[in-house]
């Protein structure tokens, strides 16, 4: 199971209840999350989506402090299992 495989199954769920999971792509700004999560009641969410066991790199890390600082709320998704309980969270929310 890699990275890919479990991103594609995120946005597979994210998407077939209605949401978007748009990949976040900020040129010149290193370590922003992989995932932009709207759900159909407009909240708002960010994915950073890794290799079984794999932790975020230093940058990512410090990305995902500076939006936790702000109140965005990031989800780290390592497997599918975690892909799963976290598109029910969301989407739950």
């Amino acid at each position: 199971m890699n990275e890919k495989h479990i991103e594609k199954h995120f946005k597979r769920l994210i998407e077939k209840h209605g949401g978007l999971c748009l990949k976040f792509v900020s040129p010149g700004t290193q370590g922003v999350p992989d995932r932009i999560i709207i759900t159909p009641t407009g909240h708002i969410t960010f994915a950073e989506l890794k290799a079984p066991g794999k932790k975020p790199r230093p940058a990512q890390a410090n990305m995902i402090r500076k939006l936790e600082k702000l109140g965005a709320t990031v989800h780290i998704i390592d497997s599918i299992t975690k892909a799963e309980e976290t598109a029910h969270e969301i989407l739950t929310t």
